[in-house]
This record gives C-alpha cells, structure tokens and sequence, in this order.
C-alpha cells in the first residue's frame, strides 16, 4: 500500500446504523436535507439561509436557497439509486470545477437495520486549502 503524500487529504469516514429500512434513510438524507443540515452554522448566507434543497435523480442540484432570492449552488448528483447508493459533487459557494466527492451507501444488515455509510473524499480538487475546509 503506497502512503499518502498528505495525510491531511485522507477520506473522511462515517457510519451510523438507524432502527429504519434503506428507503427511508435515502429519502430522509436527500428529500429532508433541509432539516437535518445545520445551516446557521454550515451554510453559505447564515442567518440568511431558508434552506439547502436536495433536487433529486442524476444532474440534480444540491442548493441553498437565501432571503435575498439568490440561489448558491452546493454540487449536483452524479449517482442516484434510491435505498441503495448516491454519490454528488460538493462545493458548496466554490468555484464548481474545485469540487470533493461524497459517496453514502444504504445498506439492511442481519437485524433488519439501515447501515449508512458516507464517505467525503478528492480533497486534492480544492489545492492548498483543503486541511482547513475539513
């Protein structure tokens, strides 16, 4: 196995295990993004922000709608398979070409639990300012 030539751009990891099927988690991930992401604290516009809408299916935006009418776009779906797997670009208020990548996986295990698996990697796309974006 090759190290890294900088540790600081490693994948972030997480898993979490909910008492729901897949399905569910997938629709409450993308279809309720809005009000599980904490936008007063991680949003581009603050106090300003409405809310971050998730537009569904491959080429969906992911975008955070403001007080002052003007959209910010955050990324776009690159796979959609509900209750399954999807993957999008992120760079939320970035230039659009500077993205990372997220990959989360809805996956029923042998007690009849959703097992979500998210991972957000590429932070090379973002050059230098990646370990403080993190």
């Amino acid at each position: 196995m090759t190290p890294l030539k900088n540790p600081e751009l490693a994948p972030i990891r997480f898993e979490l295990t909910l008492a729901v099927d897949p399905d569910d988690a997938f629709t409450a991930f993308t279809a309720g993004f809005g009000q599980w992401w904490p936008t007063e604290t991680h949003s581009i516009a603050k106090k300003d922000c409405i809310t971050v809408e998730f537009n569904e299916g491959v080429g969906g935006e992911i975008i955070e709608r403001t007080k002052g009418a003007k959209d910010i776009p955050w990324g776009r779906v690159r796979s959609w398979q509900p209750g399954e797997h999807l993957s999008f670009t992120w760079h939320p208020g970035w230039n659009e070409g500077d993205f990372t990548l997220v990959e989360v996986s809805f996956d029923l295990n042998d007690f009849g639990r959703c097992v979500i698996r998210l991972e957000h990697k590429a932070w090379e796309n973002v050059g230098d300012i990646a370990p403080a974006l993190r």
